[in-house]
């Protein structure tokens, strides 16, 4: 099952996001058979190729919002820096990646929860 949540913008390009199953991350990694062997377990994925994040359906709303956090600040990094090389930056570097992407990645984070809550009172 694939859930369309939210659509918002960074830099100009539409995303989505979306609550998956588990199994969906599995098979979108070409592993269904080895899900059940492999006991590992995915919180959330960035998928640039698509503009869209996923969410795992299978976690505790609050674990959701932290995640997607994490996964916005991916998507961040995808729309806004333009280098590839991010190993051994320096710490004031990554201070300015936090900083300035703080106001739309918690805009994002927050209309996601009102809507999350919305539908819970629909429900």
């Amino acid at each position: 099952m694939k859930e369309e949540i939210l659509d918002f913008y960074m830099n100009n390009s539409k995303w989505t996001i979306y609550e998956v199953e588990q199994k969906l991350f599995w098979e979108d990694d070409g592993k269904l058979e080895e899900m059940k062997e492999d006991n590992g377990f995915f919180f959330g994925r960035c998928k640039y190729t698509k503009q869209e994040i996923w969410l795992c359906n299978e976690i505790s709303l609050d674990q959701r919002k932290k995640t997607l956090y994490h996964e916005l600040l991916h998507c961040y990094k995808g729309c806004y820096i333009t280098f590839e090389e991010l190993n051994n930056m320096p710490e004031d570097f990554c201070c300015d990646i936090s900083a300035n992407s703080h106001d739309i990645i918690h805009n994002i984070v927050e209309e996601y929860m009102a809507r999350k809550k919305y539908k819970k009172e629909q429900d």
